[in-house]
């Protein structure tokens, strides 16, 4: 499962009252409020001019007489290495240290969710990124067998996940947990795959779900159906998603970012 998942909202609590499920919510530009900078030192900001490379977003399937990305963001920089009929998207990699960065992770959210409405997407990890292009073509050929599996594996299919809390207190949490692993049984029926998250209070449930993407309208009208005939339990359905916790895609360790001009090396000890 990769730890480069847009972070799923926060359950609402609106009370006992039944409630249709979200059916998509995604990360906006503006939800992502960066830290207030302070004053870098002279390294910092020397290293903040080095170049890195590329972050690899993600892998996506290649029409070599249409090889060209509109970026959602064109600052992101973000366009297309192609290999025979597997392409990877990638864009200028953040700085040193950045890659978790509440704008960066926003906008590298956006160019892959944008793939997945144009079609099938592998995600990329975060923090895979190659020295040029050179190295993601190495990457692709290396990786051809494999990437091309898992396209085939969430071709047609994209995510949803679904969390299942306690909405009246003074319902049984036994018959919650039970209601809830009914739940799951049943919508797995309904999916191609389906992965149970470790519990996490006040949920009583949470779960991802590989939906072919014609049978996405069934899937979440029989969450909806699932919501009104269970009030005490308040159901939030969340999606389409990449499918980040279907495929697992292996990349290089990351780079290390060379040392800034004139910069002394550590010493190993006192």
């Amino acid at each position: 499962m990769s730890d480069d998942r847009p972070p799923t909202p926060p359950p609402s609590s609106e009370g006992s009252r039944p409630r249709r499920p979200v059916r998509s919510r995604h990360p906006r530009d503006d939800d992502a409020t960066p830290p207030m900078p302070g004053a870098p030192d002279a390294g910092r900001a020397e290293r903040r001019r080095v170049p890195r490379g590329l972050s690899l977003l993600a892998v996506l399937p290649a029409d070599a007489e249409d090889a060209v990305w509109d970026p959602v963001d064109p600052k992101l920089g973000a366009r297309l290495v192609l290999h025979d009929d597997v392409a990877a998207l990638v864009a200028p990699a953040p700085p040193d240290g950045a890659d978790t960065d509440a704008l960066h992770v926003t906008a590298r959210h956006w160019e892959v969710h944008r793939a997945l409405l144009a079609g099938d997407v592998v995600p990329a990890p975060c923090g895979a990124v190659f020295a040029d292009d050179a190295g993601v073509l190495a990457f692709l050929e290396a990786s051809y067998t494999s990437l091309r599996g898992a396209l085939a594996r969430v071709r047609g299919r994209w995510e949803y996940r679904l969390h299942v809390s306690l909405a009246d207190p003074s319902f049984s949490e036994t018959r919650a947990l039970d209601l809830a692993t009914h739940m799951y049984a049943e919508l797995r029926r309904l999916a191609r795959s389906a992965v149970p998250f470790p519990r996490e209070a006040p949920r009583v449930l949470s779960a991802a779900f590989l939906v072919e993407r014609a049978t996405s309208e069934a899937f979440r009208d029989r969450v909806d159906q699932l919501s009104a005939l269970n009030s005490a339990l308040e159901l939030d359905l969340t999606g389409p998603w990449p499918p980040y916790d279907f495929v697992t895609m292996i990349t290089p360790p990351p780079l290390e970012t060379p040392p800034a001009a004139g910069a002394k090396p550590s010493a190993g000890g006192h």
